[in-house]
């Protein structure tokens, strides 16, 4: 992504490091909590989630305690859940795989840790985890760039989004297909605007004046010659009753 020409990158949403910071901020305005911890992988997308938690958490009032790595495959984590718990952390960042993440915050309720508050980005911003059965996942908070599909499902966009889809497809509609249509309708949207005569040039002037609302996913669009991330908000959400709840916005 960091290979020229770089003026020909566009993002859809805030990175997971913005994401980690808002997060942060929220749960120690919201709870006054102070002591925050970090899981990950050790790759790109596990340090830049690390790294956000080390970097800014006395930005948002908070001290950095501890950490802990994983690989890709790691399925058992009472050791360190464990590790973190006596290490006295308040707030758990997490830059893990779905299944992975899933089973840390099932395994900290084994244990008796309640009182912990386990924040994930976009990355496990997802139905499936809030859907867990038995309410595994029930107070798992999450920073990401839109809201989540089927808690608006009786809304106005989302709903008909959902009924075309399932009629179009025969098959449910989620989270990952409205992402895709945004996508593709902001492409189309920068299409109408660069007209006919289409160049590189003129597509890319096009999509650096794109500003819209969307409605189906309840945030701002918004490019600039300066700015090629389109969404800026980040939202914040918890799962309760297998569904994600909008919590806060930044």
């Amino acid at each position: 992504m960091l290979q020229e020409p770089v003026d020909n990158k566009f993002t859809g949403f805030s990175s997971y490091y913005d994401q980690t910071v808002a997060g942060m901020r929220y749960l120690a305005n919201e709870y006054k909590l102070t002591k925050v911890c970090t899981m990950y992988l050790p790759t790109d997308f596990g340090l830049e989630i690390s790294e956000a938690t080390k970097e800014q958490a006395e930005a948002v009032g908070m001290t950095f305690v501890s950490e802990t790595t994983h690989k890709p495959d790691e399925q058992e984590f009472v050791g360190a859940v464990q590790k973190l718990r006596a290490d006295g952390c308040e707030v758990v960042t997490m830059a893990l795989g779905v299944r992975a993440g899933i089973t840390v915050v099932g395994t900290a309720k084994q244990l008796g840790w309640t009182d912990v508050k386990f924040l994930a980005t976009s990355a496990g911003f997802l139905e499936a985890v809030a859907a867990v059965p038995g309410g595994v996942t029930d107070g798992l908070y999450a920073a990401s760039g839109w809201v989540d599909l089927q808690a608006r499902r009786e809304d106005e966009a989302p709903a008909k989004f959902i009924a075309e889809y399932e009629a179009a497809f025969g098959q449910p509609a989620t989270g990952f297909a409205m992402l895709g249509y945004n996508a593709a309708e902001t492409v189309v949207r920068a299409l109408e605007a660069a007209g006919p005569d289409l160049t590189q040039d003129s597509f890319r002037n096009a999509l650096e004046n794109l500003e819209y609302y969307s409605d189906l996913l309840d945030t701002q669009i918004k490019y600039s010659p300066d700015n090629h991330q389109g969404a800026n908000d980040i939202t914040i959400s918890v799962v309760e009753n297998g569904l994600w709840k909008l919590v806060g916005r930044e």
